[in-house]
């Protein structure tokens, strides 16, 4: 992993030689909301989407996006973000015990694969998906749950104690060859950041040990109507949805003196930073190559970012295609390459070139695609390779449009939980 500040900037001129530029205040325009997206704020501070959308018909997604992860954890809640998303489905205050799984399986949704939840060191997010609304009384018991999640899970004693066995077990049986090199990894990647200390899964000392209180705390002051989001996308009259949210959510109180949420930086550095993870049950060899960038505010997330992304796919795509045709060649130096510009944590995003080696010649392979990286770095790209990319770009978009009516609830979804978590832009296919 290294910092070279120029080099997005210098790929960016490159493309985007000949292009007509903009005005400053053009460029400085707010992206505007997709029209087909009902968003708004309840006066608690609680964000909602809701977007009709008929495939499948007759279904539709629940989700309730938490801006908050294990990065915020103390040292003595190590794991317990991770441990929190276990309890919101071992009671609330309208569904006592088992009653989330109990009774939507009646219905068809099942435990572990429609309803579930993640957590991530920045954020944790649960769903119900594919949730029929055949009838009225699914969707309220759906919004009830989110409503549950959202400021009423139960954290019993007994509950808590019960479910430590539960994460134990997940806490072993994660421990896989990617996770322990992730692991190893984790020192060099977040180097002088919160960001080394957390893995989501935790300390298993803290899971065995933690008092009570301390995940009653964390709740109590992470949980919180500013920090959450409700998205439901799908075969829904969005009104009604609307004036059910408005109801139900209307007695979570809205949070008095909250605590900050902050964001921890990842810093630059001017060297390299090199770490080599290795493990017995490894099945593949692959080298990563990360040029690290700040993230764009979510206030400055324009029309000029809507473009640059436009240049960051379209560069991605050139190198990746560039790799690609280098695998095609006799003798490659790696059996797979590609390339792709991603958020690396909250505060930092990242220029990616990864390749999967040759278990036979692992050193020509990593040469190769530092070699490859160096070359877009000093050169840039071509004016055929760059047609080509931007006739893909279109054809893809497109495409998009056409089958506008045709995309899938979940699409939708991760639209307005990004637009929510990291302010991405969502002004629909038409724009």
């Amino acid at each position: 992993m290294t910092n070279k500040k120029g080099f997005l900037f210098m790929l960016t001129m490159l493309v985007l030689t000949g292009i007509q530029a903009f005005s400053q205040a053009g460029w400085n325009t707010p992206v505007p909301v997709d029209p087909n997206v009902r968003y708004g704020k309840l006066e608690n501070g609680l964000t909602y989407y809701i977007r009709k959308n008929t495939e499948p018909k007759q279904r539709a997604e629940f989700y309730i996006a938490q801006n908050v992860g294990a990065i915020l954890e103390e040292d003595s809640q190590n794991g317990l973000a991770h441990f929190l998303e276990h309890m919101a489905f071992n009671g609330t205050k309208n569904f006592p015990g088992k009653g989330i799984i109990n009774y939507f399986e009646t219905v068809g949704v099942k435990f572990g694969f429609n309803i579930n939840a993640f957590t991530s060191v920045d954020e944790t997010v649960y769903n119900l998906s594919d949730v029929p609304t055949t009838r009225e009384g699914i969707i309220d018991s759906a919004l009830l749950v989110l409503h549950d999640w959202s400021h009423f899970i139960s954290l019993l004693p007994e509950e808590i104690e019960s479910e430590r066995g539960v994460i134990r077990e997940e806490w072993r049986t994660g421990r896989n060859a990617e996770r322990r090199m992730y692991k190893q990894l984790m020192p060099v990647m977040y180097k002088g950041s919160k960001y080394a200390e957390r893995d989501v899964i935790g300390d298993i000392n803290v899971i065995n040990n933690f008092k009570h209180q301390e995940l009653v705390d964390y709740y109590n002051k992470w949980y919180r109507p500013d920090l959450q989001s409700i998205v439901i996308v799908g075969d829904v009259d969005v009104d009604q949805v609307e004036a059910k949210i408005k109801s139900l959510f209307a007695d979570i109180p809205a949070p008095v003196n909250p605590a900050t949420r902050s964001f921890y930086e990842l810093p630059d550095n001017d060297e390299p930073l090199v770490g080599v993870a290795t493990d017995p049950e490894a099945r593949n060899a692959i080298v990563y190559l990360y040029f690290k960038a700040p993230v764009t505010p979510k206030e400055a997330k324009t029309i000029g970012y809507l473009r640059t992304d436009m240049v960051r796919e379209l560069i991605s795509s050139m190198v990746s295609s560039r790799l690609n045709e280098l695998v095609q060649k006799p003798n490659p130096p790696f059996v797979f390459g590609a390339s792709g510009y991603f958020n690396l944590v909250r505060t930092k995003d990242a220029m990616a070139f990864y390749a999967a080696l040759r278990p036979d010649n692992m050193i020509d392979g990593v040469k190769g695609l530092i070699r490859e990286s160096e070359r877009v770095k000093r050169f840039g790209f071509n004016a055929s390779e760059l047609d080509r990319a931007k006739s893909d770009y279109l054809r893809s978009l497109e495409n998009q449009l056409k089958e506008k009516d045709k995309q899938k609830n979940e699409k939708y979804v991760w639209e307005c939980v990004d637009h929510f978590l990291k302010g991405e832009p969502m002004p629909g296919i038409e724009f």
